[in-house]
């Protein structure tokens, strides 16, 4: 019979996240966010247009096109410089990710948790050759960790390596 430990671990023994350097995610990802967020807000601004130009002009005042307009630019430079705070690290054993601008959020998946991992791109992403990576642990439908931005070729060596690890753990 193996002889049972449970040691107590002080705080300063833990590594310290602060020191890990965390990966940037692919630079045009951030442009892409920031386009997507626009695209969106054209949803908004073509019918503000539209009335404004062709049915009452006198419902809508500039101002408020304005205005609008002026939150779409906004919002999409947040999307921008969201991406760009974003990150991640791939230790021997588990992967971290970072978010957040003002309200920071790390997630961490062990790899001994893992059950699958899922690759996925849609058509802006596959022009742009990035893809987004899901790490899917047991117990949920949903996707515990996804990564967005990352070049195609390397979320595809992420998810072998990380499979490899996988396998091995569960073997050993």
């Amino acid at each position: 019979m193996e002889e049972y430990f449970n040691n107590r671990v002080t705080l300063d023994s833990l590594p310290k996240l602060e020191s890990l350097e965390f990966q940037p995610l692919e630079a045009k990802y951030a442009f892409l966010s920031s386009v997507e967020t626009l695209l969106g807000w054209l949803f908004v601004l073509v019918p503000f247009t539209i009335i404004k130009l062709f049915v009452k002009p006198e419902l809508l005042p500039y101002w408020s096109f304005l205005i609008v307009a002026a939150i779409a630019i906004l919002s999409a430079l947040f999307a921008y410089f969201s991406a760009k705070a974003k990150g991640y690290v791939l230790r021997d054993r588990d992967v971290l990710y970072k978010q957040g601008i003002w309200w920071q959020k790390r997630t961490g998946v062990s790899f001994k948790r893992i059950q699958h991992i899922d690759i996925t791109h849609g058509p802006i992403e596959r022009k742009f050759e990035l893809a987004t990576i899901k790490f899917f642990t047991a117990g949920g439908s949903l996707a515990d960790l996804s990564i967005s931005g990352l070049p195609k070729s390397y979320a595809e060596k992420m998810r072998a390596i990380i499979m490899d690890k996988v396998g091995s753990q569960q073997d050993g």
